[in-house]
């Protein structure tokens, strides 16, 4: 029997998902289901999965599969809480629902039907995986423990009142997370129960179910842009502490991951782009401009620009961005081919292959929770330093990147409308959300003197040519 070396309780006590330490698994998530009446387990290799967090996010999908591939008596268990007076036998009863065909369905059978279904439409592109994902989170994470608490096991004891203390229920997520929450919990009463008849329609049409909670303006700045004192402290610390300390590690692929999450951070701070449009950009994305620019002194001096082209995930909004990150670029897929030489690494990098991808998974993305862990592990070792955003309360998050951007142009005094246009927001939504600004900041910034706006040509740096060609063009 393979050694277990990490164990996590998921799906409300119905699997485990397990990290095995020893035997042909080793290194290896699975998730498993005990076998009901006998002393043996059912599991299934999670793919793909490299951290716990991962594995316990992909548990359902793989707790689908094996159930199509071995069908197990947990689906069809009654969800029972202690001091149920309803304690009927579970098997005789989901029996006779199925040959009737009730209008009523355990609530947690129905999650699972629903997510099911909502998979489907992720097969066909119809919906996004992630946001199939957050469904499946809400749903199980949070709908399913709060209907226990009030003893609410059939869908037909959904009532008008059901949800009236969700909002208690949850008093600790953000009133823009509960109230994303809600309108999915609505999507599932609307887009499978009313659709089944297992509740009445006339539910969705009342003041009082499903009631999204009033967000204030404060509550907006849930991802607050970071102040120039506090960029200083993250730049020099991801940079240096943070990824020079992995340098002599044994495993030599944290190093390289820590060097990739710093051109990340930086990337996003100075391109605005959402971390799912970066963690999808391609090289082919990417042109760099030479600009030519002439010094206030008349000089001529080089001045290359990236223009990233991109589509913004949320509103498929296609936009062009100049980037002040060239010579950034250029320097991390040097290292990048670097790496590739040194480690042996059978890849190439091609104008289809992606700028932050993992070199041993076929320059595939890295899994989301690795950045929002590496951010979480930056941002606490800075909290005690961190003066804050002078406007919000909430701490800096990976997204506080993409405001920062949006907030330092503003700053600078870039039309409203090319901020806009620059982020993939309309200029409402700029408005509204960024607008707060300190304006003795604003009037330095504006004041400050700026170089001759004259340009003298453009050139077109392509970063898969030879290097050496690039250099003897720059000398010439």
């Amino acid at each position: 029997m393979p050694k277990i070396v990490e164990k996590q309780v998921v799906l409300n006590g119905r699997g485990t998902v397990v990290l095995y330490g020893s035997g042909t698994s080793s290194g290896s998530f699975f998730y498993r289901e005990l076998v009901k009446g006998k002393r043996a387990y059912r599991q299934k290799k999670i793919e793909g999965a490299h951290t716990m967090e991962q594995a316990i996010e992909a548990a359902m999908e793989v707790a689908f599969q094996l159930q199509k591939e071995e069908p197990s008596p947990w689906i069809q268990e009654i969800f029972t809480t202690s001091g149920d007076s309803s304690s009927v036998k579970p098997q005789a009863r989901v029996t006779k629902t199925i040959l009737r065909k009730p209008k009523q369905q355990l609530i947690e059978d129905a999650v699972i039907a629903f997510l099911k279904l909502e998979q489907k439409r992720v097969d066909v592109g119809l919906l996004k995986a992630k946001t199939k994902q957050q469904k499946a989170i809400t749903l199980t994470h949070h709908l399913l423990p709060y209907l226990k608490t009030k003893r609410i096991h059939y869908t037909t004891q959904i009532k008008e009142f059901t949800f009236k203390e969700y909002e208690i229920f949850r008093a600790e997520a953000t009133p823009l997370t509960r109230n994303s929450e809600i309108t999915q919990i609505k999507d599932f009463c609307k887009n499978y129960l009313v659709k089944h008849r297992l509740i009445e329609a006339d539910l969705l049409m009342s003041r009082d179910f499903l009631v999204r909670g009033k967000v204030k303006q404060v509550d907006r700045m849930r991802n607050p842009a970071i102040s120039s004192e506090d960029w200083e402290l993250v730049a020099k610390y991801t940079r240096g502490h943070y990824r020079e300390t992995s340098r002599l590690l044994q495993n030599y692929r944290i190093y390289y991951w820590r060097t990739l999450f710093w051109y990340f951070v930086l990337f996003a701070k100075n391109s605005g782009m959402s971390p799912e449009e970066i963690l999808r950009l391609e090289w082919r994305q990417i042109e760099i401009i030479d600009e030519d620019r002439v010094n206030k002194n008349g000089e001529s001096e080089s001045w290359e620009v990236a223009y990233v082209y991109t589509i913004r995930s949320k509103t498929k909004q296609a936009r062009e961005i100049p980037v002040n990150q060239a010579r950034e670029l250029r320097r991390w897929k040097k290292l990048q081919e670097e790496y590739l030489l040194f480690h042996k690494l059978n890849l190439s990098i091609t104008r289809n292959t992606l700028v932050f991808g993992n070199p041993h998974n076929e320059f595939k993305a890295y899994g989301y929770s690795n950045y929002q862990r590496s951010w979480s592990d930056i941002r606490a070792a800075l909290a005690s330093k961190f003066k804050g955003h002078r406007f919000s309360k909430h701490h800096y998050t990976i997204y506080s990147l993409r405001s920062t951007f949006i907030e330092d142009h503003l700053l600078k005094g870039t039309p409203v409308y090319e901020v806009a246009e620059m982020a993939g927001h309309s200029v409402i939504e700029t408005q509204k959300t960024y607008a707060r600004l300190n304006l003795r900041k604003k009037g330095m910034e504006i004041t400050m003197p700026k170089l001759s706006d004259e340009t003298k040509g453009r050139k077109v740096i392509d970063l898969f040519l030879d290097e050496k060609s690039i250099n003897k063009t720059h000398d010439h």
